[in-house]
């Protein structure tokens, strides 16, 4: 399943939605799944539809794995009926591509981006004339990201104007959809909603000197749009996570290419460190 957020312009301004992408549409869940309780009879249907599918994308993921399932239910009932379909309460249940605007797909709790390519590492290290050191193979490491400094998907990119040399990292993100503490790597995946696109910008000129005066990355990654995310989240069942296939362009010329396989270290890794004496929420990111 491919979980997106979607917003729908209305006479009272944009609504904002959590809806599922397939076969060319859009399926607004709670719209949808409102309808189905409707013919169970449930008096309250559309407000227990709300209720339980929220139009924010964290709040949905409280609700996991049970949020899944209803999804998953939701999207079936939506696909047998015609695209213009509406609810017994007036509200269109699917909409064209076209119809809607992608949102960033979920607003994080917290971003923790690890650092776990070995090439990626030692061309870093390189750069700076020094040697991979042996504890980096030991455990895999990350820094915090600043989750008010997000992008939109298809929206550019405002260059920061104390920076004279603006660089991608594209990245993987698993999206954390249970609470839970102290995880062990082969009970992970219970714990994973689902894989979305990151791109961690920043800005080379001031990392480097951040970097002189031993400070981890501040002002270097620390700017608006500096973060961006989507535009879905993707469950498990949809792609290998161990060897996502990976390639960016700018303005359509390919500049990079690359593939989870590549991994120093596994998704189930990263959320052992991640909870390790550290309790994680749904909505977390942990970025690769």
């Amino acid at each position: 399943m491919k979980f997106v957020t979607f917003s729908i312009d209305t006479p009272a301004g944009a609504l904002q939605r959590v809806g599922l992408q397939f076969s060319g549409r859009v399926v607004d869940l709670a719209a949808a799944y409102a309808w189905q309780l409707r013919d169970s009879g449930v008096y309250a249907a559309q407000e227990l539809a709300q209720e339980t599918i929220p139009p924010d994308m964290v709040g949905f993921l409280s609700r996991w794995p049970l949020a899944r399932r209803l999804a998953e239910d939701a999207g079936n009932f939506a696909s047998k009926q015609p695209l213009d379909a509406m609810n017994p309460f007036g509200a269109r249940i699917s909409y064209r591509p076209n119809e809607i605007r992608l949102r960033i797909p979920l607003r994080p709790r917290r971003i923790k981006d690890y650092l776990v390519y070995e090439d990626h590492k030692k061309k870093s290290m390189e750069r700076r004339g020094l040697q991979m050191p042996d504890l980096w193979y030991r455990m895999p490491t990350y820094t915090n990201r600043n989750i008010c400094g997000l992008g939109e998907p298809d929206t550019d990119i405002m260059w920061p104007g104390y920076s004279k040399k603006l660089d991608f990292e594209f990245e993987i993100g698993i999206v954390v959809g249970k609470m839970g503490r102290n995880i062990h790597p082969q009970d992970a995946d219970s714990y994973i909603a689902g894989y979305t696109i990151y791109n961690d910008f920043s800005a080379r000129d001031i990392q480097a000197d951040e970097g002189k005066v031993g400070a981890g990355a501040g002002k270097s990654k620390d700017f608006d749009q500096g973060n961006v995310l989507g535009p879905c989240i993707v469950t498990s069942d949809e792609i290998d996570p161990a060897n996502i296939a990976m390639t960016l362009r700018v303005n359509g010329e390919e500049w990079s290419r690359g593939s989870t396989s590549g991994m120093k270290f596994s998704w189930g890794q990263i959320v052992e460190n991640a909870s390790r004496d550290e309790t994680i929420y749904p909505g977390d990111v942990f970025a690769s």
